[in-house]
C-alpha cells in the first residue's frame, strides 16, 4: 500500500462530512479518483480548505497548524490557482476584490469542473464510483441538488406556473451574465463509445453569473436569445430541463436518459420519481390516446408502458418533465399540478446548509457553522 495512502484517506473523510459526501467503498476506488484529481501537496492544501471559501491567509495558517508546512503567501497563490485551474477547488471574488478558495464536492463540483479535460481512465472510475457508493450518496437527501422543471408547452392555460418552475422566465430577467459550457455527461459517455442517443450538439449546459468555468476557458457567454433557443432545442429533441434546486439556480442541467448521472443512476431504482423535486405529474387519456407510442420515446425515465392498445404512466416513475405532452397529437397526455409542492430553498448556499443540517443533526450544524465561520475544515 503507497504510504500517501492515509493523506488521501484523511481528504476522503472531509470529503464526506459535506452536503452531499464522499463515501469509502469496498474496493477503494474513492481512492483512487483523489490520487487522479490531487497530487500528495494539493491534497495537503485541500484539508485545509472549507466549504466556505477563506482567503490565503487563512489558507496559510491552517497548512502550518496541520501539516507544519510554511508556505510564502506568492508561493501558495500559486498553488492554489494551479488546482483551481485543474478544476478541483472552487475561487471565488469578494466584496474586497481578493480571492477566496473552497472546497469543492465531487458531484456538483469537481467532476463537472472536468468539462473538455475527461480521459477514459477516469470515466472507468466514475461509473465504478456511482455503482458503489456515490450514486446512494447523491440521492439520500430529501433535498436534491437539482430539481425538474416543466417545457412550458406542457402546461395547460389555468395553471399558473410559479416563477422557480418557469425557467424562460427566469432566464428573460436574470441579470447575470449567462454562460454555456459542454455537458460533462455527454462528452463522458461518448468517451466510452457511447454517444448521445438524443443529440449531436454537447454544448447545452447553461450557466448563469460567475461559476469558474469561463475563468478556466470552459464556457462562453451567450445572449439571452441563444439561451431560449437551447431550450427550445432541449424541448424538440426530448430533454429534461433540470435547474439548481434554487430560486436563484446557478446552472439548468439540459438532460437525456442515456447520458446523464442524474438520470441513469435514479432509473435503476423502482420508484425513482421520490428522488426529485418536481411539481408536476403526466398523466393519458387512454380514451384519448391513439397507441403512436411516441411518448414512450420521449420519456427519459421509462416512466409510460403499454396498457393494451393505449399507454400508462407510471407515477413513481415520472418526474413532470413535460416531454411526452409537448408532442401529443391527440392531446392525450397532460401535466397536473400536485396538490402539495415544494418550493426550492431562496439560493444555492441556503440548499446546501439544508443538506448538511439534514445530514448531521441540529447540535452538530451549530458546531459546524461556527466552524465556517472561523474559516476550519469540518
Amino acid at each position: 500500500m503507497p504510504a500517501d495512502d492515509s493523506l488521501y484517506r484523511q481528504l476522503q473523510i472531509q470529503l464526506d462530512r459535506y452536503p452531499i459526501g464522499y463515501p469509502p467503498t469496498k474496493s477503494g476506488v474513492e481512492i483512487e479518483i483523489l490520487r487522479y484529481f490531487f497530487t500528495p501537496m494539493q491534497a495537503k492544501i485541500a484539508l485545509c480548505l472549507t466549504l466556505r471559501s477563506i482567503p490565503i491567509g487563512r489558507i496559510r495558517k491552517n497548512l502550518k497548524d496541520q501539516f507544519q508546512i510554511e508556505l510564502s503567501s506568492e508561493e501558495l497563490f500559486a498553488a492554489l490557482e494551479e488546482m483551481f485551474m485543474k478544476g478541483v477547488i472552487r475561487r471565488t471574488d469578494s466584496k474586497d476584490r481578493k480571492l477566496r478558495y473552497g472546497i469543492a464536492m465531487l458531484a456538483i463540483g469537481i467532476f463537472e469542473y472536468h468539462v473538455d479535460d475527461l480521459t477514459p481512465r477516469l470515466m472507468e472510475m466514475m461509473h465504478r464510483y456511482f455503482d458503489e457508493a456515490f450514486g446512494a450518496e447523491f440521492f439520500r437527501s430529501s433535498l436534491p441538488q437539482l430539481r425538474t422543471s416543466p417545457h412550458l408547452k406542457a402546461i395547460v392555460p389555468e395553471y399558473i406556473v410559479d416563477t422557480y418552475d418557469n425557467m424562460r422566465h427566469f432566464i428573460a430577467h436574470t441579470r447575470q451574465t449567462i454562460h454555456v459550457a459542454n455537458c460533462v455527461c455527454k462528452q463522458g459517455e461518448a468517451l466510452m463509445g457511447k454517444p448521445c442517443q438524443k443529440t449531436d450538439n454537447y454544448e447545452i449546459c447553461l450557466l448563469f453569473g460567475s461559476t469558474g468555468y469561463e475563468a478556466r476557458g470552459r464556457a462562453r457567454t451567450i445572449s439571452k436569445e441563444e439561451c431560449l433557443k437551447i431550450l427550445d432545442e432541449a424541448e424538440e429533441k426530448g430533454m429534461v430541463l433540470q435547474p439548481g434546486n434554487s430560486r436563484n439556480p446557478s446552472c439548468i442541467c439540459i438532460c437525456c436518459g442515456c447520458c446523464c448521472g442524474v438520470l441513469t443512476t435514479a432509473k435503476k431504482h423502482a420508484r425513482p420519481a421520490r428522488f426529485f423535486a418536481t411539481n408536476y405529474y403526466a398523466v393519458i387519456d387512454t380514451a384519448s390516446c391513439t397507441g403512436c407510442g411516441l411518448c414512450v420515446k420521449r420519456c427519459q425515465m421509462d416512466a409510460i408502458t403499454p396498457m393494451g392498445k393505449t399507454f400508462r404512466v407510471d407515477p413513481d416513475r415520472c418526474i413532470g418533465c413535460g416531454l411526452c405532452v409537448t408532442r401529443c397529437k391527440p392531446k392525450a397526455a397532460r401535466l397536473i399540478k400536485k396538490d402539495k409542492l415544494t418550493v426550492p430553498p431562496m439560493n444555492t448556499e441556503i440548499l446546501y446548509l439544508s443538506i448538511l443540517m439534514e445530514k448531521a443533526g441540529r447540535k452538530k450544524m451549530i458546531v459546524n457553522m461556527l466552524k465556517l465561520l472561523f474559516g476550519k475544515p469540518l
